[in-house]
Formats: C-alpha cells, structure tokens, sequence
C-alpha cells in the first residue's frame, strides 16, 4: 500500500522527467504528503507534452456531484483490477500519469501494537516515478475542472514484503512514454513489471506519523524505534 510520500528534490532532478526546457516545474519541499493534499505528478497535457498537475491525493469517480459527498475516495488502485475498474478504468486507459517521489512510507509491525515506520526509495536522493491515474471531473459547467489522483499498488516484491504486503507501482525510464501515451504500447504489460524491488529501505523516526510534522529529517535513517503507531501510521 502507499500512503504516504515525500516529494522533495534537489534542483534540475526532474528536468528529464518533464522534458522540456523552461517548463514550470513545482519546487515545494514536502517530506511527508497525505491523503487529501495536492500531490505534483506529470501527464500528457491536451497539447501531447508532459505537463506538471497537482491532484488531490484521493481519486473521486468523474460521475460525483459533490466531491465532498463522495462515498468512496480511494487512494490507491490495485493493478490486478484496475484496468477493468467502473471506478478507474476510464482513467486507466487515458488520464496515467507519473508520480516523482523522494520516498513512500511504510510502517512495518514489530511487536504487538507496534509499528516501527520505514522509508523507501533511493538512498542517493534522486527521485523515483510512481504509476498512478487521475480522475478528471468539471462538478458544472461553470465550474473549473477538479483533478484528484490513485497511486496504483501491485504485491510488493520479496525484497520488501517483509514491510508491507504491498508497493506502489514503480515505472522506470524506459517506460515513461508507454505509460503516458506518447508512444505505441501496452501499459497493462508495465503493470507486471514493477521495479519496486531495487528501492532501498531504511527505518526513519516516528515523528512521520503526525501528518503535521514536515521537514528533511523525516527521510533520515535512525534507529530502531520501538514506538506504538496506532492512529496515523496507516500502512
């Protein structure tokens, strides 16, 4: 599962993954993003170049009035499902997008009631790209439109099941352009091939798991903290 993200990056490190020089690329520093906060991702735009967005992270269905009243907000869509999904499929095979990230967040049981959190990713800093589709809806016609997003998730490979169960969907390089539609392919086959499993993981402290607490020392390896996470760390 993912559910939680940092996105912070050293300048110029996603000047590749844009693609064009000059683009506005966001440059906020956020080490610790929820469910229900703006989440920077790139698409293809309606000129078919990649383009920054900013999401809200918790996928409302096109068909809702009132984004408020949504039954269901799902954060993130299962690749076994999702591309035959009422709810994602539409987004699935038009609206994928790349999510950069420094890390994701886990939270791995330790003993009974306790949960020690650990974050994945490059140990060198650079960004990683998660898989993920976005909702697009226009509430009325006089209305902007509104943009809300899923990370997908596949079973998290052997190297890092003993966290979670589940991981994000990591899409290399090489897969960009399938993924966002800029060439001829098949996306569902980069479903099968997450690269999840040549992230590294660290234990990091617990003061990630207050959703209010933000700063660059929440991807810091530490120690082992043996410190209960009953309400917020939500692996």
């Amino acid at each position: 599962m993912c559910g939680r993200i940092a996105q912070s990056f050293p300048d110029g490190s996603l000047d590749r993954l844009i693609g064009t020089p000059g683009a506005k690329i966001p440059r906020s520093l956020r080490w610790n993003v929820s469910p229900g906060q703006s989440v920077i991702a790139v698409h293809q735009g309606d000129g078919r170049e990649r383009q920054f967005c900013m999401p809200e992270w918790g996928f409302v269905a096109p068909w809702e009035k009132v984004a408020e009243l949504a039954r269901i907000k799902p954060i993130n869509a299962k690749a076994e499902t999702v591309a035959a999904s009422k709810l994602f499929g539409s987004s699935f095979k038009s609206r994928r997008c790349l999510v950069p990230v420094r890390c994701w967040y886990e939270w791995k049981p330790v003993a009974p009631g306790l949960k020690q959190p650990y974050a994945l990713g490059r140990t060198d800093a650079e960004p990683i790209t998660l898989g993920g589709i976005i909702s697009l809806r226009r509430p009325h016609r006089d209305f902007p439109v509104e943009l809300s997003l899923a990370i997908i998730t596949t079973p998290a490979p052997e190297s890092l099941a003993d966290i979670h169960t589940r991981a994000p969907l990591v899409i290399g390089e090489a897969d960009w352009s399938i993924w966002l539609g800029e060439v001829s392919g098949d996306p569902s086959g980069i479903l099968e091939r997450n690269t999840a499993g040549v992230m590294d993981a660290w234990p990091v402290s617990c003061a990630v798991n207050r959703t209010v607490t933000d700063g660059p020392g929440l991807v810091e390896p530490v120690e082992i903290e043996a410190a209960a996470i009953t309400t917020e760390g939500n692996a």
